[in-house]
């Protein structure tokens, strides 16, 4: 999975956009970023990471949920 996504970062035009990658609040921008580093260190101009937005207790109780619930921006890639 991770060969595929390099994959396409590689064929990525360096004149388009960055990508934003949202990321769960369980993975840390600057470890991923670091690791990404020593295999593609071309990418890291490319792409970008930010957390998420995660919903507070009072917003999932507003919302009639509890546990775990997923958000709909969440593990996607966007054009910023």
């Amino acid at each position: 999975m991770l060969s595929a996504a390099l994959d396409y970062f590689r064929a990525k035009p360096v004149n388009l956009p960055k990508i934003t990658i949202l990321l769960d609040h369980g993975y840390h921008p600057n470890t991923i970023g670091n690791s990404l580093e020593l295999f593609y260190p071309q990418i890291m101009p490319k792409i970008r990471f930010q957390l998420a937005p995660k919903l507070t207790q009072a917003e999932k109780v507003a919302q009639g949920k509890v546990g775990f619930v997923p958000v709909a921006t969440r593990w996607s890639a966007i054009a910023l």
